[in-house]
């Protein structure tokens, strides 16, 4: 079943999931990197598999036949038929109103998207289902630099090594942090991860 998915994934093909602790700006790093790629004319899907779906807040505008085609999308999904909310030309957003998430048969959901889209960014939490992330080629740990929210990533890490689905090579770390240095290296990094929440920072 992993190797016929595996047969989709071809060069041009790109299915990376997205993850961080709340009010790390997963989501922001999601919707600007997906609107990104779709402005370079790359086949870009956003697929929101969080908890709080903000996908569906953001992208449905209120609009009730908007809302509409986030109630069907996931749905149509697994039935193999890719109709989610079209942002613009290269870039459909597949979401659905948070409370109403169902069990879905992930791999169908992917080679959906994987047929019709090169690039498939995954906005991901801690209790998204844990084939995801088995599945996808790369993953993008979402960090503040705050050294409170490295402990629940830990832990959500270290779960998924137990599960056997953690594959190091996979793993990748965004810094969602603006802060003005003189230069960066690997010891003011841990400095100022170290001491972010003190008031006396000095990074």
């Amino acid at each position: 079943s992993n190797s016929n998915f595996n047969t989709l994934l071809t060069a041009d093909k790109k299915i990376v999931a997205f993850v961080g602790t709340t009010k790390n700006g997963t989501s922001f790093v999601v919707n600007n990197t997906a609107e990104m790629l779709a402005s370079m004319g790359i086949e870009t899907a956003i697929l929101d598999m969080t908890k709080t779906k903000n996908a569906y807040y953001i992208y449905t505008k209120n609009e009730e036949s908007l809302r509409d085609t986030a109630r069907n999308c996931m749905v149509n999904l697994q039935n193999g038929i890719a109709e989610g909310i079209k942002v613009n030309k290269n870039l459909t957003v597949y979401t659905e109103m948070p409370g109403e998430e169902k069990e879905y048969e992930i791999e169908t959901i992917l080679a959906t998207l994987v047929n019709r889209y090169s690039a498939i960014l995954i906005d991901t939490d801690f209790d998204t289902t844990p084939e995801i992330f088995a599945r996808v080629q790369e993953i993008y740990l979402v960090q503040t630099m705050d050294v409170l929210t490295i402990q629940p990533l830990t832990a959500f890490l270290r779960n998924l090594k137990s599960k056997d689905i953690l594959k190091p090579e996979k793993l990748k770390i965004v810094v969602n942090k603006s802060q003005k240095v003189r230069s960066l290296n690997i010891k003011t990094l841990i400095g100022g991860m170290s001491c972010y929440n003190s008031p006396d920072m000095t990074y």
